[in-house]
């Protein structure tokens, strides 16, 4: 069995802009399954996905403002969070919408006016939506997540029924 768990935190607002975050769903779980399943789905032979799923994170503020998007979670690498022990699970940036348009999220660690998109959120990143003109400010941030868990290959082998978890927190923060 395996589950990942989010949670998304209110913003860490300025006395100006007070805003709410609100998760799809705070729990992911994606149910029995067997060794056999597992090593169908195994993009490299030292590790087997569990799948991927989708979740909505929006962010509504009370007026316009820069926001940034954070997880808060173990790290397992520099690209994924720690899940089921010493495996990982990744967040995918699949779009992102600031009031309604279309935006690309930019990490705060690149120049903001010249950044390429990721499309990964990685542990200590914070991700801004980004316009031509450098940071974008709106009301309503709305970003759709993939989560994708992967364990390795000696994780499958059990003797019993086992319960794999990583978990963490989405924050949105204004500036």
């Amino acid at each position: 069995m395996a589950l990942v768990a989010l949670a998304a935190m209110p913003a860490h607002a300025q006395a100006s802009a007070r805003c709410d975050a609100q998760l799809s769903e705070s729990l992911v779980d994606y149910g029995r399954m067997t060794r056999a399943l597992l090593l169908e789905r195994q993009p490299d032979p030292a590790r087997a996905s569990l799948g991927k799923r989708l979740v909505t994170l929006t962010a509504v503020c009370a007026e316009r403002t820069a926001m940034a998007l954070s997880f808060q979670g173990a790290a397992a690498d520099d690209t994924g969070f720690r899940f089921a022990g010493n495996d990982r699970f990744t967040l995918g940036i699949v779009q992102a919408q600031l009031d309604g348009k279309p935006v690309r999220l930019a990490g705060s660690h690149a120049d903001a006016t010249n950044s390429a998109p990721s499309s990964l959120l990685r542990p200590g990143d914070r991700m801004s939506p980004m316009d031509g003109a450098g940071l974008a400010q709106g009301q309503r941030l709305t970003v759709q997540l993939e989560i994708e868990p992967f364990v390795g290959a000696a994780a499958t082998r059990v003797g019993a029924e086992s319960t794999w978890e990583g978990a963490g927190r989405f924050e949105v923060l204004s500036r």
